[in-house]
């Protein structure tokens, strides 16, 4: 399997899905290769992508591949965390979004969407008259993080399945929210450079015999909560702080979003 040399013209349509296409292969063989489906049989590409663009060792991918760490030392305090700013969102999106004063924009709010490449938190989609509007052809996609971790890789995942896609990213405890626009091209560029740099890694890795290396890539200690009230206290502090301010980035890119650049 050889990679061809891509061309990226003033229209990048072409080269994104020949590039996509490419990625689609390539998880396909990794998936078969070092059995990384998921309980319905399918690929597990948001795992099989992570981890290729998460190691420059050719080692540490494989170890990384073969190796099924368990996800269940992530401590319930997080989980809830996540699920109760998920659940405030959605509804606080919905009240804003579905009856809006004299705006001709609604939308149409989901949360925890599963998609090809990752379950999205939530997902709001502009709606006219009860039809979705492919004008702009804007959807934003909010990835909420409730504490300090944070993956461009993640994010750009997204983008793969919804290249034209506004990501919000609310970090919760640290009180910051910023956009990743997947309409500009300077974002539009890196992401194509991100699929072509985990395609040459996922041939290498098919291709490549028994190379090995002395890393240790895989962490399965479990992450104790030492203080698990001040953790409480940051997150709903954060929470209230900063959910009002989330809704209106939102309302905003919805209603009033402008061409990218």
């Amino acid at each position: 399997m050889e990679l061809e040399p891509t061309i990226i013209s003033s229209d990048d349509t072409a080269t994104f899905q020949y590039l996509r296409w490419w990625l689609d292969q390539v998880c396909h063989r990794i998936a078969a290769k070092f059995n990384i489906y998921n309980s319905k049989g399918k690929p597990r590409k948001a795992f099989i992508i992570d981890t290729l663009m998460k190691y420059s060792c050719p080692g540490c991918i494989v170890k990384a591949l073969t190796t099924h760490v368990s996800h269940e030392y992530v401590d319930d305090i997080f989980r809830e965390n996540h699920r109760l700013a998920v659940n405030l969102l959605v509804e606080r999106l919905r009240q804003r979004l579905t009856v809006n004063g004299s705006k001709s924009a609604y939308a149409y709010v989901q949360g925890e969407v599963p998609g090809e490449y990752g379950r999205v938190d939530v997902l709001v989609k502009p709606i006219s008259c009860g039809v979705l509007v492919k004008l702009k052809n804007v959807r934003v996609i909010v990835e909420v993080k409730t504490g300090k971790s944070f993956s461009y890789i993640q994010l750009f995942r997204y983008l793969i399945q919804n290249p034209n896609s506004v990501i919000v990213v609310w970090r919760v405890k640290m009180r910051q929210i910023f956009v990743l626009d997947g309409r500009k091209m300077c974002v539009r560029a890196l992401l194509l450079a991100l699929m072509e740099t985990a395609i040459n890694r996922g041939l290498y890795i098919l291709n490549m015999k028994n190379e090995q290396c002395s890393h240790n890539p895989i962490n399965s200690k479990k992450y104790e909560v030492e203080n698990p009230q001040q953790l409480i206290d940051d997150f709903t502090d954060g929470l209230m702080q900063t959910l009002d301010h989330v809704v209106n980035v939102i309302d905003t890119i919805i209603n009033y979003d402008q061409p990218a650049c």
